[in-house]
């Protein structure tokens, strides 16, 4: 609180016209230097029913619960090596027939390697390059337990972890993160979509021969092998639907626009969820494949808690995989990938659905890191209030949002990520004036910039969640929070947080005034008074509009009136005195 008062005023004197350019030069140093001490302190949001913000532990014994368990590494297979081995074992066992006049060179097609960023800068230059897919774990070890992250343990946590992909030996490469070569491959098995199959480098009965010989002198042949005659699958594609059971629909819903991944060995095919779920993958197999998600897409990621990057997997399977998350007929949000799916899909939603034309929250890029989302479960919350704090964002490894919802409903656990993330990007959108209501709502204790800040989410958030369930999912009856109808106005309000979380981006929107009108769900109380509201008819992006450049309430409430064109901007004034 302290550091804010010092850079606000010092701010103050670097803008006053009295001052000579030397005495300005020396304010900004102390300025700047203070405000990066100060943008350490600051927080953003508290939930309604929450506790303020406090201090984050970055490193808890629950944090690493449920992390994938590695075993043995295992021989590789498809190293130049073992394969120019198992060619020769071949050309020496057949000596006649059409397999024998086969002849094909070995040589290196993909090189193995293992990425070792340093920061979320070398991280996000690795992933931009889409054609990269970069596995946390590595790609030759045996997974004794699938868990929900990994995280390299000689790796600090303030570092993201190892890199492991394997690509073709002619890719060029991201430049300024460094890497180590673990192996020179040879891949004749690989199928992908679009590959030319006249080009192959032998017949397929040649290279099942050639791959099965491989495993076999590993270690690693095993009943999925293509010719060992227990299980012939051959050229199966990776495929499947991906649902998550939501308490309000009463039903599994799909989760749109996940990547799914099915790796064997070194060969990865990929796809992703459409509107129903349903993905179909890239490329075939004919031997066991391992599928695997994680929760993220470029711009942001779900985390377990603190630090570890949250994902599904299951080993050696042949043919679809379909997940259902959460329990069928639960009616709260109790299973930690349901838990991540829906965090997901409100992440995705705003990224990359339409979002009503809002601005969008913070996207990755050059010196802009990958916005963090800490899906934080029961032994990790220790009663802190879901949060957007943006200055932990400075160097990225960590959250700056944190969601805690756990054990609540599906629509609150979709809508305080919005909520959250609208934080973001209001910030994003508008860096000045949003540390202008920061700084003034700490140092002045003024609620009235905490409302703008507060009010302008919760207005976010029940905009998303009745897009979802009423307009998507055709639930005509939901109603999210009763569209915050139910609150009472100063002096007659109940709960001082009223006062904060206020209905005004829905009473500008609506057009039911819960003064006179049944919208009021509570109903009739002579005791206490609701908003007159006689405002309706703005969309949520003209709200938006009005948002950018309001330092005050009052400055919202004028743009509004100034920017804006509706039959009844002139009880906009009216609406905005409810609260202050």
């Amino acid at each position: 609180m302290y550091l804010i008062f010092y850079f606000f005023i010092i701010g103050k004197l670097i803008r006053s016209p009295k001052k000579t350019k030397n005495e300005k030069a020396i304010y900004l140093s102390i300025y700047l230097s203070i405000l990066i001490l100060g943008l350490m302190g600051l927080s953003s949001c508290q939930i309604k029913e929450d506790i303020p913000p406090q201090d984050e532990q970055f490193l808890t014994e629950s944090d690493m619960k449920g992390m994938t368990k590695l075993g043995k590494q295992l021989e590789n297979p498809y190293s130049v090596e073992n394969m120019r081995k198992a060619y020769t074992s071949i050309k020496s066992s057949i000596s006649t027939g059409r397999i024998a006049s086969e002849e094909i060179e070995i040589k290196t097609t993909h090189l193995y390697l293992k990425f070792k960023p340093q920061n979320e800068e070398e991280l996000s230059i690795l992933k931009r390059d889409s054609t990269l897919i970069l596995f946390e774990y590595p790609m030759d070890h045996v997974i004794i337990e699938s868990g929900e992250f990994y995280h390299d343990p000689t790796v600090p946590i303030d570092k993201p972890t190892y890199q492991y992909t394997a690509v073709k030996v002619e890719k060029d490469l991201p430049t300024g993160v460094d890497y180590e070569v673990l192996a020179e491959l040879f891949i004749p098995d690989e199928k992908k979509d679009g590959d030319d199959p006249n080009g192959r480098i032998a017949s397929d009965e040649f290279i099942d021969l050639l791959v099965d010989e491989a495993l076999k002198i590993t270690g690693n042949l095993d009943q999925t092998s293509a010719t060992n005659g227990k299980i012939q699958a051959r050229d199966w594609r990776p495929a499947g639907r991906i649902r998550v059971w939501d308490d309000q629909v009463r039903n599994y819903v799909p989760v749109v626009d996940v990547e799914v991944r099915a790796k064997r060995w070194f060969t990865v095919h990929k796809g992703t969820t459409n509107s129903q779920g349903v993905y179909s993958c890239d490329g075939t197999f004919n031997r066991q494949a391992d599928y695997s998600i994680q929760w993220e897409k470029y711009h942001f990621s779900v985390r377990t808690g603190t630090f570890g990057q949250a994902e599904n997997s299951e080993s050696n399977i042949t043919g679809n995989w379909n997940r259902n998350y959460g329990a069928n007929g639960s009616s709260v949000v109790n299973n930690t990938q349901q838990y991540y799916a829906l965090i997901f899909q409100a992440a995705r939603d705003y990224y990359y659905g339409g979002r009503f034309g809002l601005s969008s929250p913070p996207r990755n890029g050059t010196l802009h890191p990958q916005v963090k989302i800490a899906a934080d479960i029961t032994e990790r919350q220790n009663d802190k209030p879901s949060h957007a704090a943006m200055y932990a964002r400075t160097g990225g490894i960590f959250p700056s949002i944190y969601v805690r919802t756990w054990g609540r409903i599906s629509p609150r656990v979709y809508a305080v990520t919005v909520h959250e993330l609208a934080h973001a990007a209001h910030w994003d959108m508008d860096r000045s004036a949003f540390r202008d209501l920061v700084a003034s709502m700490f140092i002045l204790e003024d609620d009235s910039r905490n409302a703008v800040i507060e009010s302008w989410a919760s207005g976010v958030e029940w905009q998303f969640a009745q897009e979802r369930y009423k307009n998507l999912f055709g639930i005509s009856n939901f109603t999210y929070k009763g569209n915050y109808q139910h609150l009472f106005i100063s002096p007659y309000n109940l709960d001082a947080n009223h006062l904060i979380y206020t209905s005004i981006v829905v009473d500008m929107i609506d057009n039911c005034n819960q003064r006179i009108d049944n919208c009021n769900l509570l109903g009739t109380n002579t005791r206490f008074k609701s908003p007159q509201d006689r405002v309706n008819g703005y969309t949520i992006l003209e709200i938006e509009r009005g948002l950018k450049g309001s330092r005050t309430w009052n400055e919202w409430r004028n743009n509004m009136i100034d920017l804006h064109t509706n039959n009844s901007e002139v009880f906009v004034y009216e609406l905005f005195s409810n609260w202050y």
